[in-house]
């Protein structure tokens, strides 16, 4: 079932959803166009918040009353039900940034991995091996996803787990 069969009302109408309405407009040679969405206002498709690979993770604050939010360290927030304050600061820096580097370390065995076979690829490709790409990309792939993410996973949560974890209480008024 498509899009439009799926959107159909009780009533048997096509619901065109209700989002706003895509703004279009003239492009080269007079075609209509979409109107491109500034890249600040795009939905995020991932699970992190822009700058936690290097700024370190997000915070998870709930409040007693049930609100969750994530923060950045050093952030205050107000609780809108209940009008607690939560202040991250409090949270020892030498304990997050311990968190932080045990984090940053774990992300770079696959950006390395990823590095060397891409340059492996283009001196391959320079160097007029191509059957060299076609057997060394499958290869990284395969290693990477049967041999190594499974154990580099495993490290990664012993190593996230014997860390300190804090309970963020509320500021008193």
């Amino acid at each position: 079932m498509g899009k439009r069969g799926r959107s159909r009302t009780e009533s048997g109408e096509l619901d065109l959803g209700s989002g706003s309405e895509p703004q279009y407009m003239k492009g080269p040679l007079g075609i209509k166009r979409r109107k491109r969405t500034p890249f600040s206002q795009r939905e995020r498709l991932g699970h992190e918040t822009p700058g936690s690979v290097l700024r370190g993770p997000a915070i998870t604050v709930t409040c007693e009353c049930g609100e969750v939010v994530e923060l950045r360290y050093g952030d205050r927030w107000t609780c809108p039900s209940c009008d607690r304050v939560y202040d991250t600061e409090r949270i020892p820096r030498d304990q997050y940034e311990k968190l932080r580097k045990t984090q940053f370390r774990f992300r770079m065995l696959p950006i390395i991995l990823g590095v060397v076979s891409i340059s492996l690829a283009i001196f391959f490709t320079l160097t007029g091996n191509i059957f060299a790409v076609f057997i060394l990309l499958p290869s990284v792939i395969v290693m990477w996803f049967m041999i190594l993410r499974r154990p580099h996973r495993r490290a990664f949560q012993k190593a996230i787990s014997d860390l300190p974890t804090w309970d963020l209480r509320a500021e008193s008024k």
